[in-house]
């Protein structure tokens, strides 16, 4: 692996286990935010960043526009498709802060990672999407993982480690 994709790589793990961590701190030490409020301003700023990026990939505004326009006139069922799962992933956010008040960090970030498997397992079914071998084997490792996990959190004793609530 070249360096930038391992800084790459190595930013990403850094981002998302930050995120959780800060989602916990936040939703213990300052709860009296709205989740809903937290998670709109979270995809009003992720939906600010990528139509800038997108402005500047067409040439500007008056370019992101016209391609917008034709892209919603010629493809306007698979904007309606790409709506629910859009939908899904801001309701899924919203649950995390849910998670981050009543769970510990690592188990709500284990639990999280088996969106994956879930995907995985409906483009399976649903799309037919043929998953490789190493695919399938990082999916075994990653439920052994989340139920290493969940034995460790119910083997712990009450009084430490287990999970908050």
């Amino acid at each position: 692996m070249r360096w930038p994709a391992a800084a790459a790589l190595g930013l990403c793990a850094a981002q998302n286990a930050g995120s959780f961590l800060l989602m916990r701190y936040s939703k213990l030490e300052h709860a009296d935010y709205s989740d809903m409020v937290a998670v709109l301003v979270a995809e009003g700023i992720k939906l600010a960043i990528s139509t800038a990026a997108y402005a500047v990939e067409c040439g500007g505004l008056p370019g992101m526009a016209r391609s917008l326009r034709g892209d919603l006139v010629e493809r306007r069922a698979e904007w309606m498709r790409l709506g629910v799962p859009a939908l899904m992933y801001t309701a899924q956010n919203f649950l995390l802060f849910v998670g981050a008040a009543n769970l510990d960090a690592s188990a709500q970030q284990l639990a999280y990672q088996t969106k994956i498997l879930f995907t995985a397992l409906f483009a399976r079914t649903l799309l037919g999407t043929r998953l490789g071998s190493a695919q399938w084997l990082s999916m075994l490792l990653l439920v052994l993982g989340v139920l290493c996990v969940q034995g460790a959190f119910d083997a712990a004793p009450s009084g430490g480690g287990g999970r908050s609530g």
